[in-house]
Formats: C-alpha cells, structure tokens, sequence
C-alpha cells in the first residue's frame, strides 16, 4: 500500500515542478527515485532533487527548500513536507494511512498476472555420493525461499536439482563397490553410508592402479554401458532419496532431477554445436594456446575488450566438450533452444502431493512430463562460480539468446565458515591453533563437512532440552514437534538472513538465541501475539486465520481514529511495506529480504507492546488494537510461508 502514498507524493512533485520552473518531468520518472528515508531521518518518504539539478542548473538544496514552500499547504494524503539538505520529505497523514490500510487490505491481494512466465529454479546442484552439508543447505535454503516468492507472485515455477551422476565424486563410489568389496546395501542412512565409502576411496586417488580403475568406471558411465548401468542408476538414486528426505526436513522440495548421464547420453551438446556452428562468433582455432580448439570468440564485447583471454573453449582439442560449454548447452536446453528433450520418469512421491521426476537418457516417447523453454532460468551457485557464469551469460548473449523475453541469472551466494565452537560441539578434534581461529573452513581432506542431519540434529536435542526446562509440564510428544520445528525455523531463518552475496559464520548458539535477529526471536514474538489474543474476549479472531474475515467486518470502523500512538502508525507502515519488500525479494533475487523484513516487524510489534497497552485499554481502542496485532500475525504467517518454515502457535 506504500506504493499508493508514493504515486501521490510523485504526483504532488510533478504539478509543484510545472508551477515553479514549467519544468515537465512525468511522475513515475519521479516515482522510480522515491524512497522511505532512514529511521533518524524525519519524515515518511523522501526525494532525491539532486537528479533534476543539472536540468534546472540550481543547487539540489535549493530546489528542496523551494519544492518544501510550494508544498507548504497539508494534503488528504500528507501533513507537511521538509527540506532537509538535497532531499525533500513527505510526512504522511497518520489517520488517513491507518484508514486505508485496514479498507484495502480486507480483500486485497498482491496483484498477480504472471501466470504465463515459466521459471526454472535450480539449486542443491549436490553429487549423489554423500549427505548434504551445512553449505549446500544454504544453497537449498536460498533456492527454496526464492521458489516460493516466485509461486507467490503466481509465476509458473519448477525446482529442479542438476544431479551431477557423472562426476569423478561418484566415479570414487562406484569403483568402491566394484573392486573394495564394499557392498550396496546398508543399514546406515544411505548418503551417510556413501559419504564413509567416499572418504576411504580419497586416500587411495594416488594409487595408479585405482587412477585406472577410476578411469574406466567414468568411461563406462559416460557411455551408458550396460556392465555397471545398473549399479551405478541404483546407487545414485539410493544415494538422491536420502538427499531429498534431508531437504525435505528442512522443508524444502523439488519438482524435477535433472542428470548429468540424461544429458551426455542424449547428445545434447552435439546438437549444440550444430546450431552454434553457424554462428559467427563460434570458430575453429588451428594455431596458438588453443590450437585444435573450437572456441567462442568475446572480444566484440566491452567487458572482454581489453581481456589478454578474449574467447572460451567450447571443445577441447581431443574433442572432449569444456565445462563452459556443457554449461551453454544446458541453459539453451533450459531456455527452449534446443529441439529435442527428455524423457522423465517418477522419482519420488511427497507427502504433500508433489511428484518429483526425474531425467532418463532415452528418447522421449510421449509429452507426458514437460520441462523447459523457460522464460527465466536462475541458477543457485556459490560465489566462487560466479566467473564461469557470467560467461555463459556473455555468450549466450552475444549469440542472440536472450532477450526482454528469455532470462539467465546465475544467483550467488557466499560461503558458510563454522566457528570452532561448532565444531568442537560436534565431537571434531581441532588443533590449539584452530581452537584460536574465529571461523574455520570446510575442509573435506580432514572431512571437516558438517552435514545438514547432524546439524538438524542438533539444533533439535538443544531445543528440545530449552522447551523441556520451560514447559516441564508438556508431554514428550509435544516437546518433540515443537523441538524439530524450532530446529528447521532456526536453520532456515540463519542462513537466508544474511545478504546472500556475503560469506556467512555459523554457530549453534547464535542460530538459537532468543534474542537478536534469529529465527527463534520471530518466532517468539508470533507466540507473544497469539497469547495477547486469546487473552481478548473477541472470539472470531481468537480462533484464528480462517474465521477472521466475520471477525474484521465486525470490528472495522475508522481505525485512524483509534489508533493513534506514533508506534502504531509506525507498525502499520511496516505492515504496508508488504508488496514493495517481496517484488524487491523477486527482482533483486534476494530472499534474504524476507528474513530482513520478518525481524524489523517482530522488533517494531515488540517495541510496540513495550509502550502501549492493548488488553487494559479503553474497549474501542482495546479492539482496534487487537485488530492491529490481528493483522501483523496475519502478515507474519504470509512471510514465514516465503522462507519456508513451518507454523508453530506457540512455543
């Protein structure tokens, strides 16, 4: 609803420019430059004058001073305005906001007319050769979070996991059960029992006779051969359930598993190249570093212009396609450029519903199961292939690719460090000198990879103890669904909180403290407004989200007229932030957004229950403000469902 105050404000610059200077300058130019100022700042939206400066050849502060006089008479929408250096600021008529927040959000909904852009997110992007790790959770975590903004906005969305099957990690696995006697069946978690035989096969990879074995068992993967086919489709499928069960418990999903083996055995990069081979840009090299090379020339673009390196190797010399390439290929088959595509087959059924499929390499014998040409296609990868992205973006660019219509935008996301604390909590055996270090990194030669079970694990047994000290009055039962719903709350909320872009510090302290910008501090403040309500006497809203709607009709007067302290103007401001926040969340590919938002609303309500009485109010404004609480539970459940954590009333 803030966009409503905002056009108004542009609206009321634009006349005001016209009159002053006969300067024509159309309100949404002025719209896109509005913004909500700082907390220390008066006022409740803020221009920028220092744009138009130039065009009218003044001094930005003056032209604030002589907008502010100009704009001296108060508005419907607006009590006064300020010039406070270069910026002029709008101050918002705090009866008149309150007012139309609780008319047009009654009904109201985020308006949505995406339903014809389809949108692949891909994350997790895990080899299945062993369990999920803490990193690769934030990788699921941000994926997830992103999905459901997406699903939100009423975008055609499918989650896809690339499951690199092909790889030299699973090529270590297979010759394990080949020639180490290690067997295929387990009493272990299977991942687990994947990741112990992955750990034994790294410290033979010096071995020339396992180099060998190793190298023919990738060989006869590639090739689809039928002497380990078998094998190897069980062991990876064995291998992904378990993933997906882990990522399940954090409350994240999939609609479709794309293989690696689905791809090289349907020669997708071949029929890659013969489109590209036309291209200009695509060339045979026959001299120099890469001779023998067919590569893709950049240098007609400024950001390779002056690179010593102004091409990518597409195919190597011995004929083998480059990662580079693969990578094209894969986002033209994503984008609909490639003619032919999978076939898929079930995966896996969720508990919700959900039907998980999965890519074969053979020809597709119906249009069953369709995935692909896709109008945007974003990829989670951590940071550190973000270069190899942002080449694959150049050159599908430069190749004709993408277009107003057609999107490709790699996501990246920082690395997760564990505090040795964490680590030590873990039953890891560290040095003096890494006992000392403020944050260590994974390291999986020490196989120093904490895994998503055993952090959830943990998480689960320290919440279920602090709930049991607290309510030793409730049953084991209970404790247990609370404990695993604090665990998953507090994990997801932690590792979206932080910008993505940035590397993160995880420590299982911090993740579960009360206090601070935790998942654990939202959901305290939640169970703080549940109790206020079912302490008032109006029984619609006590009952909860469905009955509301008979509950707000019957409550609903000028609510500007009773809510009048500053905090809950402040409140309702940013509970009216809610479409701008996630349309940010969305364009910016920033889920972390989100989390921003839900601690800045908890630490107003809380700051609001801190200075004004609700229950020992006078009855009309008691109501109202129940009304308030109402609605900022209501828009606390809508943005917890955007992260992807679960419900809990109370804790």
């Amino acid at each position: 609803m803030i966009e409503l105050y905002k056009l108004h404000f542009a609206d009321i610059i634009s006349e005001a420019m016209k009159i002053i200077w006969n300067l024509q300058v159309k309100s949404s130019d002025i719209l896109s430059l509005i913004e909500i100022p700082p907390e220390n700042i008066p006022g409740d939206l803020t221009f920028p004058c220092f744009q138009i400066s130039k065009t009218l050849k003044k001094a930005p502060n003056e032209i604030a001073k002589n907008l502010a006089m100009k704009l001296s008479s108060p508005f419907t929408h607006f009590t006064s305005f300020t010039a406070i250096g270069w910026y002029i600021n709008a101050h918002i008529n705090p009866s008149d906001f309150i007012n139309n927040f609780f008319n047009l959000t009654r009904d109201s909904k985020l308006v949505t007319r995406n339903s014809k852009n389809k949108v692949l997110i891909e994350y997790m992007n895990a080899n299945p050769n062993k369990p999920l790790h803490i990193w690769q959770a934030r990788n699921v975590c941000i994926g997830d979070s992103m999905r459901r903004i997406f699903r939100f906005l009423g975008y055609d969305v499918h989650a896809a996991d690339y499951g690199d099957d092909s790889g030299v990690n699973v090529g270590y696995n297979i010759v394990g059960h080949l020639y180490y006697d290690y067997p295929t069946l387990t009493d272990m978690k299977y991942d687990h029992y994947c990741g112990k035989i992955y750990e034994e096969m790294r410290k033979k990879e010096e071995d020339p006779v396992f180099k060998k074995q190793l190298l023919w068992v990738l060989q006869k993967i590639e090739s689809a051969d039928p002497e380990i086919y078998e094998i190897h489709k069980t062991y990876t499928k064995k291998c992904t359930e378990e993933q997906i069960h882990s990522c399940r418990r954090l409350w994240a999903s999939f609609d479709v598993i794309i293989r690696e083996t689905s791809i090289l055995h349907r020669k997708f990069f071949a029929e890659t190249m013969e489109i590209l081979k036309d291209k200009w840009y695509v060339k045979f090299i026959d001299e120099g570093d890469a001779k023998g090379c067919r590569v893709i020339d950049l240098s007609s673009l400024p950001k390779y212009a002056k690179e010593d390196k102004q091409y990518q190797i597409l195919i190597k010399s011995d004929g083998v396609a480059s990662y580079i390439g693969k990578d094209i290929s894969l986002a033209m088959r994503k984008l609909g450029y490639l003619n032919d595509n999978f076939a898929y087959e079930v995966f896996t059924h969720e508990p919700d519903g959900n039907i998980i499929y999965t890519s074969t390499g053979e020809k597709p014998k119906d249009k069953t199961y369709q995935f692909g040409n896709y109008d945007t296609a974003i990829t989670v990868i951590d940071n550190r292939q973000i270069p190899a992205q942002t080449i694959v973006h150049s050159a599908l660019r430069l190749l004709g690719f993408l277009t107003k219509k057609k999107q490709y935008s790699p996501l990246g996301y920082g690395v997760v460090y564990l505090t040795p604390q964490t680590l030590i909590k873990l039953w890891y055996k560290l040095s003096e000198e890494e006992k000392a270090e403020k944050r260590l990194p994974f390291s999986s030669r020490k196989w120093r990879t904490v895994t998503l079970d055993e952090m959830l694990e943990m998480l689960h047994q320290k919440a279920y103890f602090e709930t049991r000290e607290r309510n030793p009055e409730k049953d084991a039962a209970r404790l247990d669904a609370t404990a695993e719903k604090i665990a998953i709350w507090s994990l997801r909320f932690f590792l979206i909180k932080w910008d993505i872009t940035k590397d993160i510090i995880f420590d299982v302290d911090e993740v579960l403290n009360m206090e601070g910008e935790t998942g654990a501090y939202v959901m305290y403040t939640w169970a703080r407004i549940q109790s206020i309500i079912d302490q008032s006497n109006l029984a619609p809203l006590r009952k909860g989200l469905q009955s509301s709607k008979a509950g707000e009709a019957e409550l609903e007067t000028k609510q500007g007229d009773l809510l009048t302290s500053p905090y809950e103007f402040n409140l309702v401001k940013k509970l009216a932030e809610f479409d701008e926040t996630i349309l940010r969340a969305k364009t910016q590919l920033a889920p972390h957004l989100i989390s921003r938002y839900l601690f800045e609303l908890s630490a107003m309500t809380n700051i609001y229950y801190a200075h004004v009485k609700v229950l020992t109010a006078e009855e009309k404004i008691k109501n109202a403000r129940i009304l308030l609480l109402h609605k900022t539970r209501e828009t606390l459940k809508k943005w917890t469902d955007l992260i992807g954590v679960p419900f809990l009333e109370r804790m």
